[in-house]
């Protein structure tokens, strides 16, 4: 089966989108969609809802970096990546803590570094 999110990208294609709305998934030009679309899209509801929270998630928490950090949209972006993940395997709590706030000790002191 094609990844979650390759299936949300396929239904943005088709000029429709799904979304969150008071927390059921709502379809937005359904009708664009091919024959069997809206079933399938029934049947994976819970993969596609946590997919969306998960894309909500990534895009608040890049702009908190982005605009209250001042960061680069890149940098945000990827300090976003590593700030909803989580730790890969073989790596413990502890290392994964300091991992996250040494690259958010980086962005923040960025700023000050470009100033000086």
């Amino acid at each position: 089966m094609a990844k979650v999110e390759d299936l949300i990208a396929r239904i943005r294609s088709h000029g429709s989108n799904v979304m969150i709305d008071s927390g059921k998934l709502k379809l937005v030009n359904a009708r664009k969609l091919p024959e069997g679309a809206m079933e399938f899209i029934r049947r994976n509801g819970k993969a596609i809802a946590e997919c969306l929270d998960q894309e909500a998630a990534f895009e608040e928490r890049a702009a908190i970096i982005e605009f209250d950090g001042g960061a680069p949209r890149e940098w945000a972006e990827k300090f976003a990546t590593f700030c909803i993940q989580h730790r890969p395997d073989g790596v413990d709590d502890m290392d994964w803590s300091w991992f996250i706030s040494q690259c958010g000790k980086i962005i923040d002191e960025a700023p000050e570094r470009r100033a000086a």
